[in-house]
């Protein structure tokens, strides 16, 4: 623009110069045709001129805030947070348990003080850069229409969220949302992605039973840690998984890496020829004799009442619940068979396994003093109600429990101790963490 500038500027002169050789040619008061022409055109440079220059300004005022964004952004966040406190204390200072609803003149305050930030904010933010100045306005309307726009763009990028699991308050930048819609700072979900590498029943990364996708989660991990989470992926998702017989390495062995034929699989790492089906060394020319070691765990677990996968043959135990079993690979079997789910005639659950999961559950929180006659129909109802939902998958069901033992809650997933408070649900009484319920469930 400022070429454009320059080029008006000079023609403007150059007219100039010309009325000024062609005054005293014409009658006063009756300009011909071409002076007419010349000055309708120098009107219309001069005009144009304006325009330029004040398009210019204009630009350059969208250019300076555009540079300015973190600082306004900042600005606007400090902004909130005070309005956000101002708001809290009035409501803590006019705390009443019986209301529901805040005092007419608390209420009016709040309010008014609301619509007087809204009105600074708009215009403090009315151009937030030079791209929402100059490409997506390809509409004409009103000027508050497009600041109350700006307002809440500027609102959703400068206003802290809570993290769903440290509880801490993060700008939205520095955050990840889930499918679910709960929010994760870079910390705690790049925290879950790393353990579900060495805890399967965190893999693949969840909230909620929606996957979180590994593409809002990479900007917030390093190149090791998003190479190390690719090559686990491709191992925890390989049912049939074959690791290097040099117990010196036990590195995973990809299947691209397993001959079909021959069922030799060559480590990536020191090159050792594993046997795929016996997972020993491999065996050249000799038939594999299969593992023995392999057949002695098998009858091990069989002799402990364990029941074997039918689709990744891990070994899984029965600690509580019905005898449907969901492994971690996803497959459903029965326990009493070991068959798919559904495809057999064994009972779906053992009364005597619901009892003691009754007992347990009165066990674990009644108080030492409990008279007997008390604790057995504690027991007989909560055998009821496991007995009425002993297939239950909690969707909605947890509740928060405060006010634990003095040794704190225990998660029944992951074992891990709680002292704040423990979720449970209403129906089978199963207690877990909130990081277990969002993201193992």
């Amino acid at each position: 623009m400022d070429d454009e500038l320059v080029a008006l500027t000079l023609q403007l002169e150059e007219i100039s110069l010309h009325s000024k050789s062609s005054k005293g040619k014409s009658p006063v008061n009756q300009p011909s045709d071409g002076d007419l022409a010349v000055s309708s055109y120098q009107d219309e440079l001069k005009g144009y001129k304006a325009f330029t220059e004040d398009r210019k300004l204009a630009q350059s005022i969208a250019s300076a805030v555009y540079t300015d964004g973190p600082i306004i952004a900042d600005v606007a966040a400090q902004d909130l947070r005070s309005h956000e406190d101002r708001r809290a204390a009035l409501q803590l200072s006019h705390e009443d348990p019986e209301m529901e609803d805040l005092p007419p003149s608390v209420s009016d305050e709040l309010g008014a003080n609301v619509q007087e930030w809204m009105a600074t904010i708009s215009e403090t933010l009315a151009m937030t850069s030079v791209k929402d100045f100059s490409d997506e306005e390809t509409e004409a309307g009103p000027s508050r229409t497009y600041a109350e726009r700006q307002v809440d763009r500027m609102k959703k990028y400068a206003t802290e969220f809570q993290c769903v699991v440290c509880i801490e308050r993060f700008r939205y930048s520095l955050m990840v949302t889930a499918k679910c819609g709960h929010r994760y700072c870079a910390e705690c979900i790049k925290s879950l992605f790393m353990r579900s590498m060495k805890d399967e029943t965190l893999f693949p990364p969840r909230c909620c039973k929606e996957p979180v996708p590994l593409d809002s989660v990479a900007p917030h991990m390093s190149a090791e840690e998003l190479a190390s989470f690719k090559l686990a992926s491709v191992e925890l998702s390989t049912q049939e998984r074959v690791y290097c017989s040099n117990r010196e390495c036990g590195t995973f062995i990809v299947p691209d890496r397993i001959d079909v034929g021959t069922r030799r699989a060559i480590c990536g790492t020191c090159g050792t020829a594993t046997c795929s089906i016996c997972k020993n060394r491999y065996h050249n020319d000799a038939d594999c004799p299969d593992d023995p070691a392999l057949h002695q765990t098998r009858e091990l677990a069989r002799d402990l009442g364990w029941q074997t996968c039918y689709a990744c043959h891990s070994v899984v135990e029965l600690r509580y619940g019905c005898f449907h079993m969901t492994c971690r690979c996803k497959a459903q079997f029965c326990y009493v068979c070991g068959v798919q789910w559904k495809n057999c005639q064994c009972p779906e659950a053992d009364a005597r396994r619901i009892e003691e999961r009754a007992e347990d559950i009165v066990d674990r929180e009644a108080p030492a003093n409990l008279p007997h006659a008390e604790r057995q129909q504690r027991v007989r109802q909560i055998q009821h109600d496991l007995e009425e939902n002993h297939e239950c998958e909690h969707p909605g069901k947890f509740q928060r429990v405060f006010d634990g033992p003095r040794r704190g809650f225990r998660c029944e997933m992951c074992d891990a101790r709680h002292w704040k408070y423990i979720l449970r649900c209403r129906h089978c009484y199963l207690s877990v963490c909130e990081e277990c319920r969002r993201n193992r469930i």
